[in-house]
């Protein structure tokens, strides 16, 4: 039985079904009190089974075809892999797409996580539960040399193989046992802030702001992020509060958040903001960025901002509803102000909704607007 990398290559036929038998003829016997072997360690999830499913999956992978595969899998399993189990795989072999093969997929697939129940991460837990990881990590290198010999056979030399993501998700499993505690999530960080008052009308004014929130963590999603604008007079006299929320931030984005209040009271001159996330969902690729404002047209003169345009979503699924923010700047990227809408029939599967806006404050200087969209991001995995 072979048990190095560098040897699994070139083998001939015979070779390699002589070092499978031998492998699935071994023993792993782990936990002494227990005495339990992860040959045989369960019924329905043992290495007979799972070397079973890897060969199969390793054949397709290399592309050879149903009927060379099961002969192959017969002459080197049978001898010592039970005729059930040889039946029952190869019926779900010939239907992948049946319940059967899911299962086995699910048990015995090469893609597997600390708590899915599958065969290898039963393994592992036994392994840490035995103090014997190193037992455990030597039938894991057998396993794969064997699988190896198969996908470098003779003069084989494949770019890729089924087998190697079992070591790479094995040793995914290991290191998230023993990295140390996550950093706390940087806290967010408002960028910028700009907007225009309208003309006063008795004791009140439109005021039209936009504000700029950078989520500064590369590998997480910001969530539920609360929004509080505090607006105050030329005395830091309090004139009125702007609470919003945010329901998803894409991780190492700037958010461009714009809204139109009425104020009653004295004339704003200050303009502080601050954004905190509930939470943060650990996330390595953007989300959010798959809707855009296609063809957007804007305008201002002295009856105020106008924004048209249609937003497209290239989701494979519908979302239940979408919030676009936007904020109108100047040709030197003055945030001038900005505004939200809320589409409460969302957006439907790679479909798009007409977007028609305007704020009724007086501007002249619109050259160009930067817009963000928000949905709960958890629609998307229900």
């Amino acid at each position: 039985m072979e048990t190095e990398f560098q040897n699994a290559v070139g083998k001939s036929v015979g070779e390699v079904v002589r070092d499978i038998t031998e492998f699935l003829s071994c023993s792993c016997v782990v936990h002494p009190q227990r005495k339990i072997d992860l040959c045989t360690l369960l019924p329905d999830l043992n290495m007979h089974e799972q070397f079973s499913f890897a060969l199969l999956s390793e054949a397709l992978m290399q592309g050879l075809s149903e009927d060379v595969a099961e002969s192959f899998y017969r002459r080197a399993c049978s001898a010592v892999v039970s005729d059930s189990t040889v039946s029952t795989m190869l019926a779900a072999f010939r239907n992948r797409s049946g319940e059967a093969w899911k299962q086995y997929e699910r048990k015995y697939g090469n893609r597997f996580t600390l708590s899915d129940g599958s065969y290898w991460s039963a393994c592992l837990a036994i392994g840490i539960d035995s103090q014997q990881m190193n037992d455990v990590l030597y039938y894991l290198r057998l396993f794969t040399v064997a699988l190896m010999e198969f996908a470098y056979m003779e003069d084989r030399n494949p770019s890729e193989t089924y087998t190697w993501k079992y070591y790479e998700s094995f040793r995914a499993m290991l290191d998230t046992l023993t990295a140390g505690p996550e950093p706390a999530p940087m806290p967010l960080k408002v960028r910028a802030v700009g907007g225009t008052a309208g003309k006063r009308e008795k004791d009140s004014y439109l005021l039209t702001l936009g504000l700029d929130v950078e989520n500064p963590n590369p590998d997480r999603m910001a969530r539920e992020v609360d929004l509080d604008i505090l607006l105050k007079d030329r005395e830091g006299n309090v004139i009125a509060k702007v609470k919003d929320r945010i329901s998803s931030m894409d991780p190492g984005t700037v958010y461009h958040y714009g809204v139109t209040r009425k104020i009653k009271g004295a004339a704003v001159a200050s303009i502080s903001a601050t954004a905190k996330a509930a939470s943060h969902l650990k996330l390595s690729t953007p989300v959010m960025k798959h809707a855009k404002l296609v063809h957007p047209r804007i305008s201002a003169n002295e009856k105020g901002f106008c924004l048209e345009g249609e937003l497209h979503g290239s989701y494979d699924r519908p979302l239940r509803s979408v919030t676009l923010h936007y904020q109108f700047l100047s040709s030197e990227n003055k945030i001038l102000g900005g505004g939200g809408e809320w589409i409460s029939d969302g957006l439907p599967e790679n479909g798009a909704r007409t977007i028609r806006s305007k704020i009724p404050v007086p501007s002249k200087n619109a050259a160009k607007i930067v817009y963000s969209i928000d949905f709960d991001a958890l629609e998307l995995i229900d």
